[in-house]
């Protein structure tokens, strides 16, 4: 019997010793990998009165969970204003914090409204954007492309405010316009 309990203790202890290191390797693998990916993903996020106030879609999204935080591949946010045309934001990819509440953007970053005809009114590019989906807003302290109708504006640094469709653009403002003759 002394001889059971004593195997049994040893047993416990071993087993015990090698759940603790799972779980240790378990604490440094959440701190550096994504604990899961999503494939296609697509968020909706709607107002108190039911109404989309953006759409974020992305074909590879990891999740995490040292921060919550997520990585996004190829993200398209689509934001809406007080306008029927929502303003499009994609990139090469992404970071967004937990909760959702900030979204970072790089790479390749484009900003654009549809005008009435189907093709851009006018589109931003850049390469760094920091966005706030629920208070529809925008920034970025790089160098900014605004190219509309009739002219092409270079800027250092760039604000959006998509619920009421204004741009504010920081330092260094350059812009040229070209008149378009009448035949």
């Amino acid at each position: 019997m002394a001889l059971l309990t004593a195997c049994l203790g040893i047993g416990s202890l071993w087993l015990s010793k090698g759940l603790e290191q799972e779980v240790r390797t378990a604490r440094e693998y959440s701190l550096d990998e994504p604990d899961y990916y999503l494939e296609n993903m697509t968020r909706t996020r709607t107002g108190s009165n039911g109404s989309v106030r953006n759409i974020l879609r992305a074909p590879i999204v990891e999740h995490f969970p040292g921060d919550d935080s997520m990585k996004l591949d190829r993200p398209h946010l689509e934001i809406y204003g007080d306008e029927d045309k929502p303003w499009q934001v994609v990139a090469d990819r992404g970071w967004m914090s937990s909760g959702n509440e900030v979204v970072l953007l790089h790479g390749d970053v484009e900003i654009w409204r549809e005008g009435d005809d189907g093709r851009r009114s006018y589109e931003v590019l850049t390469e760094e954007l920091r966005v706030l989906p629920e208070e529809q807003y925008a920034e970025t302290q790089q160098p900014a492309v605004i190219v509309a109708p009739g002219g092409i504006t270079h800027s250092i640094g760039m604000r959006a405010n998509f619920g009421h469709g204004r741009l504010e653009l920081i330092e260094r403002v350059r812009s040229r316009y070209e008149q378009k003759l009448q035949q």
